[in-house]
């Protein structure tokens, strides 16, 4: 069985389409648009500000990029946790047997 990502809508992914949307980009109507924002939002989420061109963004919706950094700071500090509780090996390996149970090795397609 392969294992399926998917991309979460979270409230920070909801304020940045609705930035977008008071910007003037149709997200309703450009599948592509959406997409790149909910992954924009995905990669912001989980590593920060740094790791997407935040100036570029910031410009184009018409905010700051202290206005996106506010608006995902709680859920960037939760994932932060999140992690480091996985970094714990007890945890890692608990996570690790729970994964090869759900996706058993020997199903994976190579």
């Amino acid at each position: 069985m392969e294992r399926e990502y998917t991309i979460k809508d979270t409230p920070f992914t909801g304020w940045l389409l609705g930035q977008a949307r008071t910007a003037g980009w149709d997200v309703d109507g450009d599948e592509v648009t959406r997409n790149t924002l909910r992954l924009t939002a995905a990669l912001i989420r989980t590593s920060g500000v740094a790791v997407v061109d935040a100036e570029g963004l910031a410009r184009a919706l018409g905010v700051s990029v202290e206005d996106i950094q506010e608006a995902v700071r709680d859920e960037l500090t939760e994932n932060e946790a999140s992690a480091r509780l996985l970094d714990r090996p007890d945890v890692g390996e608990l996570d690790a047997e729970l994964d090869e149970i759900a996706w058993p090795s020997d199903q994976k397609n190579d």
